[in-house]
């Protein structure tokens, strides 16, 4: 089965069980339509959990699963993904991706110079930014037009147009 990441646990709240989670959706208000997600670190290991209640507040978005029913049974699942399967998977808007399908992505300038590899992508309030890693460092690129000039999702390839101090230099 092919399972697509919706979310990212990134905490819990209160002693009753329920968990903070960051979206990863361009909608993420369809995760309260789901009774159930699979949880994992990756979706090979992930395992199926029922939706007891989701609420959305001034916090964020929380999530209460059947099984956790309490704040320590909940931190188990701390830094964890959320999936969902491909019959309820919404497809991104023209010119956005989804994240499972450019983390692992080579990044190239337009000149052909080789950047580095899109290792995560940080969700923010005014845009993504999408962190390459190049050896030890690690460079954040605002995934806006200005900069992401190409994204090839079949050859796994991104093109990018640098400012100067971009990359530090």
């Amino acid at each position: 089965m092919n399972l697509f990441a919706v979310g990212k646990v990134t905490g819990c709240f209160g002693i009753k069980g329920f968990v903070k989670v960051q979206p990863s959706t361009h909608s993420p208000g369809r995760l309260k339509k789901l009774r159930s997600v699979y949880l994992g670190r990756s979706a090979e290991d992930a395992i199926r959990y029922e939706i007891e209640d989701v609420i959305f507040n001034s916090r964020g978005i929380l999530i209460k699963f059947a099984s956790l029913d309490d704040r320590t049974s909940a931190e188990n699942i701390f830094g964890q993904f959320l999936f969902v399967g491909e019959d309820e998977r919404a497809e991104p808007e023209k010119g956005s991706y989804f994240i499972h399908e450019i983390i692992g992505c080579e990044v190239w300038t337009q000149e052909e110079r080789f950047v580095g590899t899109l290792e995560d992508v940080y969700r923010l309030p005014a845009q993504d930014l999408w962190a390459i890693r190049s050896g030890d460092k690690v460079y954040l690129i605002p995934a806006v037009k200005e900069f992401v000039l190409k994204v090839d999702i079949k050859k796994l390839r991104i093109t990018v147009k640098l400012i100067e101090g971009l990359l530090g230099e």
